[in-house]
């Protein structure tokens, strides 16, 4: 009898284990869902001639997804910005571009043009060149860009780590 009362009791927590290894299986779920991968585009610093570019691409990309890009003779900051050709956006298109971070946002008029690679089209536009500008990078996680048909997120932590390199190229250079 002493047998069966220990088998009994045995089972009964083996099961009591297994409905709760279950309970913790379903609740770590939840929290264990596939994160997304770590974003593998950096923020880098390209030289050409006289133009400084701040730009976010894989490493040894030779088209970034988003560029800032200062000619400091000229005294001139290029906003470039790959998107999609999905036909809400046409070559020759003038496109409302809009740049945000936190409570920083800039509001541009951009063209479009076809990107060199896999029938992406670039959306840029011009300010002068001006710090005020480059706070857009300064503060916050993210910057926010927006244009009709397309809204896209770019860490900044980055960027930040570049930002001090890339303002004393384009604003001691005048």
């Amino acid at each position: 009898m002493q047998k069966v009362i220990a088998a009994a009791a045995l089972v009964a927590l083996m099961c009591l284990g297994a409905s709760g290894g279950a309970l913790a299986a379903a609740k770590s779920g939840k929290a264990n869902k596939a994160e997304p991968p770590p974003d593998p585009r950096v923020w880098t610093i390209a030289k050409a001639d006289d133009a400084y570019a701040l730009r976010f691409a894989l490493p040894r990309a030779t088209d970034p997804v988003f560029a800032a890009t200062c000619q400091p003779s000229a005294q001139l900051l290029q906003i470039a910005v790959e998107v999609p050709n999905d036909k809400k956006i046409r070559s020759g298109d003038g496109v409302p571009l809009s740049l945000s971070n936190g409570k920083r946002r800039l509001e541009l008029a951009a063209s479009a043009f076809l990107a060199s690679n896999d029938g992406l089209l670039v959306v840029e536009a011009a300010v002068t060149l001006d710090a005020r500008v480059l706070d857009l990078f300064r503060d916050g996680d993210t910057l926010t860009v927006k244009m009709p048909g397309s809204s896209q997120t770019f860490p900044l932590a980055g960027a930040r780590a570049r930002l001090g390199d890339f303002e004393r190229a384009c604003l001691n250079r005048r």
